[in-house]
């Protein structure tokens, strides 16, 4: 099949078990679409950032996905319970925990796997941005001998410390963050605690139905980590009221846009399944560790004034339980998200020993003002690695293979000395 000129398109379709090693739990379809400009290449999988998101379609070939083109066959795996493989969907039939435990970087590495042997390859290539390098270190901690090249974009994990580490110093970076926000955009911190001392005070409702309290306004703070996000912010904050009958209330196409940014509808798993990802790098449960965490940075407690606290900022890539109350994409899932986060007996994704022992040629790019994945953590997990060549790529945010992804993938093919790049 054809839809984007010069370019084959194939899809693929695999049955895996959900629990591979409890098979009463059912089975599952994993889906996949391949994109080739030339068939003799290798193939080079992709692993989406999230959780939760199904991989892209795209319907033009720029960016990362051109230079890819270029050296491989790219095969875009939509992970378990996203997309075509099962999607999760609050509209769709009741999961339970016990499906939601399978949906980590352990089981779409098997997955994957699975996928590998049904095309036929010995060895293929790995390119993982965010959770998806989450997932290749997973992925070389149990299968390393099927990679021979892998390269990770803002998604090397801590390794050896729990949630709460994690969250703390996702926190400071973004306080840091709001320092620059605030600075470079006059208005910025008076019109962040106008909001939500307006939404303290005045019934104001999303077009979903349903009030918007100022903690889900803060949410939208998670475009801080990313490239273009004070300059988002500052055009969504630059006018957001208007008079009516001589009260002040917020504007349609204002309430509008944060509907579309603080609505799970889209990608509800996202939440449900975000702090699972830390599970068992660290003993215990991890508790809803973001929610806990935000009392101890100044600035980011939940019922902090916004008019007279010293300090006060937006959130970033935190997950709340009352998201699971305000939210009506994520009220079904409620009782199970609550049974994750008391999970205590996680298996840990990560083998420091076969990390060390794989022949693996990797090579990543880290972003020291990262406010999703801190940069200490990920420069510790990268000396673990058998073969890794990091780039601190200072120039970049979170989403650096979004905004720049050829020159990325780039410079991180020369890093390997892949060969014809």
């Amino acid at each position: 099949m054809r839809f984007m000129t010069g370019i084959t398109t194939r899809e693929h379709r695999i049955t895996v078990d959900w629990d591979r090693d409890n098979p009463q739990l059912g089975t599952l379809e994993i889906f996949a679409r391949e994109l080739s400009r030339d068939d003799s290449l290798p193939f080079l999988l992709y692993l989406q950032g999230g959780p939760g998101f199904p991989s892209p379609r795209p319907v033009s070939i720029d960016g990362w996905l051109n230079k890819a083109l270029q050296t491989h066959r790219v095969v875009l795996l939509d992970q378990r319970g996203t997309g075509r493989s099962g999607r999760i969907d609050r509209f769709g039939e009741p999961v339970t925990a016990e499906h939601l435990k399978h949906l980590r970087a352990s089981d779409i590495v098997a997955d994957a796997e699975a996928l590998r042997r049904h095309l036929g390859v010995e060895q293929w290539d790995l390119l993982g941005q965010s959770f998806g390098g989450f997932c290749i270190t997973a992925y070389l901690s149990q299968a390393s001998s099927s990679v021979r090249y892998a390269f990770l974009t803002g998604g090397l994990p801590a390794t050896g410390v729990h949630a709460d580490e994690v969250y703390r110093a996702t926190y400071q970076q973004l306080a840091r963050r709001h320092q620059e926000f605030y600075e470079e955009v006059e208005c910025a911190e008076q019109r962040v605690r106008e909001l939500c001392h307006h939404l303290d005070n005045a019934q104001e409702l999303l077009p979903t139905g349903e009030r918007l309290s100022s903690r889900r306004l803060r949410t939208i703070g998670i475009d801080l980590g990313r490239g273009t996000g004070i300059a988002d912010l500052a055009a969504l904050l630059e006018s957001p009221f208007h008079t009516v009958q001589g009260e002040k209330r917020l504007r349609g196409d204002f309430l509008s846009e944060i509907n579309a940014r603080v609505s799970f509808e889209s990608a509800p798993l996202y939440a449900v399944i975000h702090e699972s990802i830390y599970g068992g790098v660290a003993p215990g449960a991890t508790n809803w560790s973001a929610h806990r965490m935000r009392e101890e940075i100044p600035g980011f407690e939940e019922n902090a004034d916004p008019l007279h606290a010293e300090q006060f900022y937006l959130t970033g890539e935190h997950i709340f339980p009352w998201q699971f109350e305000e939210d009506p994409a994520l009220r079904p899932f409620a009782a199970v998200a609550e049974e994750l986060a008391l999970v205590d007996d996680w298996s840990n994704p990560y083998d420091l020993a076969n990390l060390e022992a794989a022949e693996t040629s990797c090579a990543a790019a880290a972003y020291p003002d990262d406010c999703f994945v801190p940069i200490n953590y990920s420069l510790e997990t990268a000396s673990h690695f058998g073969d890794i060549d990091v780039w601190q790529a200072a120039e970049y945010h979170h989403n650096g293979l979004r905004q720049d992804g050829e020159r990325i993938f780039g410079e991180l093919l020369s890093r390997v000395n892949y060969p014809g790049r």
